[in-house]
């Protein structure tokens, strides 16, 4: 789709992420196992920086963050195609730690975070146990998505959300790929036309400028009510 809509961050427009609240928005942060982390160019790092950076600052503005994980303790049938390779890869994951992002392994415990968790042969994150009811039963809007990777399950979650009806932003610095040509054109050229793509720092910035901007205009019109007032 050559002539798709670049990303919108306008609080007016009704498609674009700043126009849902926070209170309607959820940060999924995909498959940030340590495995996988470490396979990728530079071991992740930069990566991973921008998405910690990310959850922190939703947390902060009380964005739900979950954890979108895979479930090593389950298999993948015979008749999936994928099932040899990712009953492997499954394998290989069990012999690592259970580290996430962050290396935080009690977000069960947390009171704004959550983790669900799916079969290796779902590879979009959408098919979690549990995640639909949740993000139905939370009046969840808008997705903003991090992780890995991007051929694999950020494509098949963004996709797969937004042909849900949800707003979806996914954060390009924030994802990353073993293959730097794929990780390109899926940001540029697939995903641009049902998605916003940006990177992480833009988002932050457009949605403090829109609570900024939110702050003065209510503090203007407290200001005009009390002049009635006298």
């Amino acid at each position: 789709m050559n002539n798709a809509p670049p990303v919108i961050l306008d609080a007016g427009h009704p498609c674009s992420p700043l126009a849902i609240p926070a209170t309607k928005t959820a940060l999924l942060l995909l498959d940030f196992h340590k495995f996988i982390v470490a396979s990728q160019p530079g071991q992740g790092k930069e990566v991973v920086v921008s998405a910690t950076s990310t959850r922190e600052w939703a947390r902060k503005h009380e964005i739900k963050v979950v954890h979108c994980l895979i479930d090593l303790k389950a298999s993948t049938v015979a008749t999936r195609k994928m099932a040899s390779r990712a009953n492997q890869i499954r394998d290989k994951m069990s012999l690592e730690p259970p580290e996430h992002i962050g290396e935080v392994e009690e977000l069960a415990a947390s009171a704004d975070e959550y983790v669900f968790w799916r079969p290796p042969s779902h590879v979009s994150a959408m098919g979690s146990y549990g995640l639909s009811t949740f993000l139905e039963e939370h009046q969840i809007q808008s997705l903003i998505l991090a992780g890995f990777s991007t051929s694999g399950c950020v494509i098949n979650t963004a996709k797969g959300a937004a042909d849900s009806g949800f707003v979806v932003t996914v954060l390009e610095d924030a994802c990353g790929d073993k293959m730097p040509d794929a990780q390109e054109v899926i940001m540029k050229k697939l995903l641009v036309g049902q998605c916003h793509v940006v990177e992480h720092k833009k988002i932050v910035e457009a949605w403090d400028q829109r609570d900024d901007g939110n702050l003065l205009t209510q503090t203007a019109e407290l200001s005009i009510s009390a002049g009635n007032n006298i």
